[in-house]
């Protein structure tokens, strides 16, 4: 166990149990959390450089759970556990302290009043019982375990992972897989250890089957880039990634809310300029966290270098700031598709439609090849006003 780690994130929840209204002293109390976290990352080990990555990408997420709890929310007054009773600021310090470090272990808010509940996928009621969601996870365990040793293995066969080639060298079916396959170990890691992790707690009585909801969201809902990260991938980091907002209107989770309220509140649409708002410092925060990751295997490079170098001739290679441009290019991935999906809505397509719609605008019906128009002619019409089929036409005449 990484101490320095442990011991930031302890005096981060005691500082926040202490309920300080003072903004001086959280700014002092979160000042002191993260030089803690920045004295431990020269030294984030753990003989593995994939868990290096990830060690420093947890300290990352530290930083942003300080911000969120010290200085953007006040979790006491503002968050509620479904089997609260009483606010747990009228609570002693020491039940105070552990609803945080429950609270901080829960990243996705089961059972908490910030669950995001439209991309976390609920228990099976199939698996309810005790017996069925242990058998369910131990099939899942052993799926995705099976999943990882493919991975595994590709990676250990592939020289273009034991080498420093680019993962683009082997032509591009290769590299898809190459791309592929890095996600895909991690994905399988993740759900193995929660599986493990739900075993353990569902079988011990600790938990009931319905608090260890799958880790991702649905791969159906991963059909553009902004589901994907949204719905499907960012499920343990969202709430941190949401940190600077800009923030929906809050409410104390211990009023009662009405049903004129919440139909009102589902029917409330924000502005686009709000969401990508959130969603460019979504990957700023994202960029950040995989930024301190970047810096730990920095370390490591110099500490190996250091160790096994004889001559002063050989480079040490930059990582720090690898990850970034990758997390920072989201937002403008996202832009493009919601262009494309805006195109697509001007020609009449449904989002629920979705490719079925796009192939009947391919194959319209009529009579014989001569009658059919292409999707380029559509799209042409419908977006820019030109009859492609005429233009052409006349190009061809006056060849």
């Amino acid at each position: 166990m990484d101490v320095l780690l442990l011991a930031a994130r302890t005096l981060l929840l005691t500082f926040v149990a202490l309920k300080s209204k003072s903004t001086s002293w959280r700014l002092i109390g979160y000042s002191a959390v993260v030089a803690l976290l920045a004295a431990d990352l020269p030294f984030a080990r753990t003989g593995n450089r994939k868990f290096d990555y990830l060690l420093g990408s947890t300290i990352g997420s530290t930083v942003l759970l300080g911000i969120r709890l010290l200085l953007v929310v006040r979790p006491l007054e503002e968050y509620r556990h479904e089997a609260d009773e009483v606010p747990v600021y009228r609570l002693s310090f020491i039940q105070r302290y552990f609803w945080l470090f429950n609270l901080s272990n829960s990243p996705r808010g089961v059972g908490w009043s910030f669950k995001a509940g439209t991309s976390i996928i609920p228990v099976d009621s199939r698996h309810k019982t005790r017996a069925s969601f242990i058998a369910s996870r131990l099939r899942w365990l052993f799926s995705h375990y099976l999943l990882l040793e493919v991975a595994t293995l590709y990676m250990r066969s592939n020289p273009v992972f034991l080498s420093k080639a680019s993962v683009t060298s082997q032509g591009y079916i290769l590299q898809c897989l190459n791309v592929a396959a890095i996600p895909c170990q991690l994905y399988a890691v993740l759900t193995c250890i929660h599986c493990v992790l739900a075993i353990l707690a569902v079988g011990a009585g600790l938990d009931k089957p319905w608090a260890w909801p799958q880790p991702f969201g649905h791969w159906k809902n991963a059909y553009t880039v902004r589901n994907f990260w949204g719905k499907t991938w960012h499920q343990f980091v969202r709430h941190d990634l949401i940190v600077f907002g800009p923030h929906r209107s809050k409410h104390n989770p211990w009023d009662p809310v009405g049903a004129e309220d919440s139909s009102a509140t589902k029917q409330e649409r924000e502005p686009w300029a709000t969401k990508y708002r959130r969603l460019c410092h979504a990957f700023i925060c994202s960029a950040l966290i995989h930024g301190c990751g970047d810096i730990v295997l920095q370390f490591r490079e110099w500490n190996d270098f250091s160790s096994t170098s004889v001559s002063g001739t050989m480079v040490v290679p930059n990582v720090i700031g690898y990850s970034a441009p990758f997390f920072l290019l989201q937002p403008v991935g996202v832009l493009v598709e919601d262009a494309v999906a805006e195109v697509g809505k001007r020609m009449g397509l449904k989002e629920a439609d979705g490719l079925k719609n796009a192939l009947q605008a391919r194959y319209l019906t009529g009579e014989g090849m001569e009658a059919r128009a292409t999707l380029i002619e559509i799209i042409a019409d419908r977006v820019f006003g030109i009859q492609l089929a005429l233009v052409m036409s006349s190009w061809f005449s006056r060849m």
